[in-house]
């Protein structure tokens, strides 16, 4: 780590931009687009070093307000040496604000130049649930999100450019747009896509896989990542033509957030994690993990990658449905890897008793909160991930049973995206139970009143015998059996529940 800070300095080549910058932009009144440059050199890999020409707005510099909640200064606690210049080289003051923010004496409008220094010390320290958009080094290279690595101004900006000064043998893998082809200058559309990216630079390797003009970017990284590279590219392609193909389309966010490209980054770390943001997918997988580390990989990323229909293409109007988007995400992640053969029958229910069932059954919130808070998701897992699951599992059941199996709950996603996607507008509560029950053909509100908006235990077995299973629920499991001697429908049945059709 680098104890003593204010003995760096930036590095010769870094200067020679910063002075040739400056000499082509003299004037403040110029129009010079926002711009970054990051520079990352091999003798100090933990260091990233930033120029941006930024646009004053409202005297205020800010880094994201999400995530790294446990420091004071936010983000900024992983800042060091922030300077601003006008473009004819004049100091400007900075003063620090509380969180992640600086108050700068520069008028509205002007243009100045920030210098600062971003030191990836975050492995350091204890974030919360997933990696909140730590960044972190490994010896192949170092991982960034773009809000731990963007300082930023309240002006409008669009088209930002992005350029890397990297190491010869480095490369940069990112869900921006490139504006030339070194692969080391980008676009991006706007601030909101500036600072919910993220990107690998090193030795690492690369896929993509493409699907009209939807791209998958893979980014792999560690020995024990790239010896499994072909399982995971051949279980990404199915697990994304089964969601297309289930959705009727690639995704379609919108289009104040529109993307074509999304990045998944897969890395070898001393735990299984991940996360999504914005349009992208971090995972971290265990060294010589377990069995169950190595599905828990797969889970995150089939569950995060669901998100960019469920949650990107459509979303909720607020958190009174975040039982929805993160539930029947849970959902589907497993119906995926069934589809793809990770999982067979056996090991999908006790994924759903062993995972899902125990957390359900051992979480406080279930009996006392209702699914509609989801702001509190982070501390009830149980009742908004499993409980939504178990809600959708319920509803598909009720649907399917009652339309002999002609329709499911694969309508209602169908209806959502076909409804939404492209666009900036949200689904509520009062919809989703209007689209379940004239699906079903029968009013949900019962249903809806006593388990989504009320706060009663989901007999997730009843609704499971509905769909021709046999399943009782004793001493927190869940135990579920298929029917050997089954009829033709509740053979349907027990496969829509695994997702065959």
């Amino acid at each position: 780590m680098f104890k003593s800070v204010a003995l760096l300095k930036i590095p010769c080549c870094f200067l020679i931009i910063h002075l040739f910058s400056s000499l082509t932009a003299t004037s403040q009144n110029r129009p010079v687009p926002a711009s970054y440059t990051i520079q990352i050199d091999k003798d100090s890999p933990k260091i990233a070093f930033v120029e941006c020409v930024l646009e004053v707005q409202d005297s205020l510099l800010f880094m994201s307000d999400t995530g790294a909640n446990q420091f004071p200064s936010r983000w900024a606690a992983f800042i060091h040496h922030l300077e601003a210049k006008t473009l004819d080289e004049r100091r400007i003051e900075i003063d620090t604000l509380t969180g992640a923010q600086w108050k700068i004496h520069s008028p509205n409008g002007s243009k100045v130049r920030l210098t600062y220094e971003v030191h990836l010390d975050h492995e350091n320290y204890k974030w919360s649930g997933g990696v909140d958009g730590a960044a972190y080094a490994r010896d192949w290279g170092v991982f960034y999100t773009g809000r731990s690595l963007f300082v930023m101004s309240n002006a409008r900006k669009e088209n930002i450019k992005v350029n890397f000064i990297i190491p010869n043998e480095w490369k940069v893998s990112t869900p921006w747009k490139p504006s030339n082809n070194n692969g080391l200058e980008y676009i991006t559309f706007n601030k909101t896509e500036l600072s919910d990216s993220m990107f690998f630079a090193g030795i690492h390797e690369e896929f993509i896989i493409k699907r009209g003009d939807f791209e998958l970017v893979f980014a792999f990284g560690g020995e024990e990542i790239l010896a499994q590279k072909k399982s995971f590219m051949d279980m990404a392609e199915d697990v994304l033509d089964y969601y297309i193909e289930l959705m009727g389309g690639v995704p379609n966010p919108s289009p104040d957030n529109p993307f074509k490209k999304a990045i998944v980054i897969m890395n070898s770390s001393s735990i299984t994690d991940g996360e999504v943001i914005g349009n992208n997918i971090s995972i971290l997988l265990e060294k010589d993990g377990d069995e169950m580390s190595q599905l828990l990989g797969r889970f995150i990323f089939a569950h995060e990658f669901f998100h960019l229909w469920n949650g990107k293409s459509f979303a909720p109007e607020g958190d009174d449905c975040e039982w929805f988007k993160e539930g029947i995400t849970n959902y589907y992640t497993l119906k995926s890897l069934f589809h793809i053969g990770y999982l067979n029958e056996q090991a999908f229910l006790k994924v759903l008793n062993e995972f899902f069932y125990k957390r359900y059954h051992n979480d406080d919130g279930v009996g006392r909160l209702s699914m509609t808070q989801g702001e509190e998701k982070h501390d009830h897992w149980g009742l908004i991930y499993c409980g939504g699951f178990f809600t959708g599992i319920a509803q598909d059941m009720i649907i399917r049973s009652s339309t002999d199996n002609e329709k499911s709950i694969d309508d209602v996603m169908r209806t959502l995206f076909k409804k939404y996607g492209g666009t900036d507008m949200g689904y509520s509560l009062e919809e989703l139970q209007f689209l379940m029950s004239k699906a079903s053909g029968s009013d949900q509100t019962e249903f809806f009143e006593t388990y989504v908006k009320g706060v009663k235990r989901i007999p997730l077995a009843d609704y499971l015998n509905l769909g021709g299973f046999s399943a009782t629920e004793e001493n927190g499991e869940i135990l579920i059996v298929v029917k050997e001697n089954r009829n033709a429908m509740e053979k349907q049945m027990n496969e829509g529940l695994f997702g065959v059709k």
